[in-house]
């Protein structure tokens, strides 16, 4: 009895290193998953998610609109969407062009993918620039205050005694348009924040980059 439960857990280790089977809540990495989505679904589904991808028109079953234009995406859970990407759960339209994600990524990836579309399906304002450069520019500058996961714990406001803006919270960051917080970036905050004006460090590129980093920093 306990070599066969050995050997089941053995097996079900190895199924999950697999990224077959996966353990965790969805807590994707929207970030990863905005840079995985740019690789990999783009081409069918496009940048933007809406399914106009520059092989779109090559397919017989048009790729879905994953912004939720029609309604359909919303309905679906996290875990129905995640076995969509990774191939073990069927499609809608029954259709077998989409890929097998599963066979090529590990399912904490998938998880990445799932949040990133939940992004898009949930972000009332689009990315004006290049989360790669903000990403850069972000941890250069501004993780010190709002923390490298942007939780607002960073190491200096603990000794400046300050409450830095979490940007993990994607209701709140819903409710502030690109220009607000391209001004709040470029102009700093007035009164007793300490946040700074980085018009005379930044070019407009990375300010705008650090807003779309912003944007991908709640797992959603």
């Amino acid at each position: 009895m306990n070599r066969i439960v050995t050997r089941m857990t053995r097996f079900a280790a190895w199924v999950m290193a697999c990224g077959l089977i996966s353990i965790s809540a969805y807590a994707g990495n929207t970030y990863e998953g905005y840079a995985l989505f740019n690789q990999s679904c783009f081409l069918c589904h496009g940048a933007d998610g809406k399914g106009s991808g520059p092989l779109a028109k090559k397919l017989d079953v048009s790729p879905a609109d994953l912004t939720d234009g029609d309604g359909s995406v919303s309905d679906i859970s996290d875990r129905q969407l995640f076995g969509m990407i990774q191939g073990t759960v069927k499609h809608g339209s029954g259709t077998s062009a989409m890929p097998q994600w599963g066979l090529a990524m590990p399912g904490n990836q998938i998880e990445s993918i799932v949040s990133f579309i939940r992004f898009l399906q949930k972000s009332k304002h689009p990315l004006l620039g290049d989360p790669r450069v903000g990403k850069r520019v972000y941890e250069d500058n501004c993780a010190a205050c709002h923390g490298r996961s942007g939780k607002g714990d960073g190491p200096l406001a603990e000794v400046l005694d300050l409450k830095a803006m979490d940007h993990t919270n994607g209701a709140e960051l819903n409710k502030h348009p690109n220009s607000h917080l391209i001004e709040i970036v470029t102009f700093g905050t007035p009164g007793k924040s300490l946040m700074p004006g980085w018009k005379e460090m930044l070019t407009q590129d990375e300010i705008i980059g650090v807003i779309s980093y912003l944007r991908l920093l709640p797992n959603y």
